[in-house]
């Protein structure tokens, strides 16, 4: 969405990311300003988050929910997320993506709230993806390879997260999941209040 007052949601959203109405607004905005397909997304996701939390995700209309969900291509990945993927318009008018890495983003009630990246790639971009997209989980993969000086410049891209994923190589040798529960133990003490698990 290239219209102006499109990052002031964006900034309400991620200032509020439980408050389904600020979405919802974000949707009618997306709808009038000619991009009806993400609004529908939201609009479908923010529907699929009430029945689940209802314990209704099972039922038939959840799943008539999630067809539709799946039949939207999230296009806009390289507007949400500009520096982990690169964009190009194809003559059909989509978007090719091209990742810059291993990058996997997943949205819930129509924003990005979980994202896979290299560490290397979180550390430098989180806080940019972060001021766009209410992330509450960062699944990091190659952290074991990840200086400590490169992770403690990297600390603002993690303060606040609800929850880190550091997937950690194992290289056969048992120092490699000793190395990464150190690394989760020397996070934890710079970032209070984030859940912080190693996967080896």
């Amino acid at each position: 969405m290239k219209h102006p007052d499109w990052s002031a949601f964006l900034a309400a959203i991620v200032a509020e990311p439980d408050e389904d109405t600020l979405r919802l607004v974000a949707a009618d905005f997306l709808e009038e300003n000619g991009d009806a397909t993400r609004a529908a997304f939201i609009r479908i996701q923010v529907a699929l988050a009430k029945l689940e939390a209802a314990g209704q995700g099972h039922t038939s209309e959840a799943g008539a929910w999630r067809r539709q969900e799946l039949s939207i291509p999230r296009v806009w990945a390289a507007e949400d997320c500009p520096e982990l993927f690169r964009g190009t318009q194809t003559k059909a008018g989509s978007l090719a993506l091209r990742v810059t890495g291993e990058v996997q983003l997943t949205w819930r009630r129509g924003f990005v709230e979980w994202v896979k990246c290299p560490a290397v790639e979180w550390l430098q971009h989180g806080v940019a993806v972060r001021k766009r997209n209410p992330v509450r989980r960062a699944i990091l993969t190659g952290s074991e390879s990840i200086t400590r000086d490169a992770w403690l410049a990297g600390l603002e891209a993690l303060r606040g997260l609800p929850q880190i994923d550091l997937n950690h190589a194992w290289d056969g040798d048992e120092s490699s999941n000793s190395r990464g529960l150190v690394l989760a133990e020397w996070l934890r003490e710079r970032l209070p209040g984030t859940r912080i698990n190693v996967n080896i």
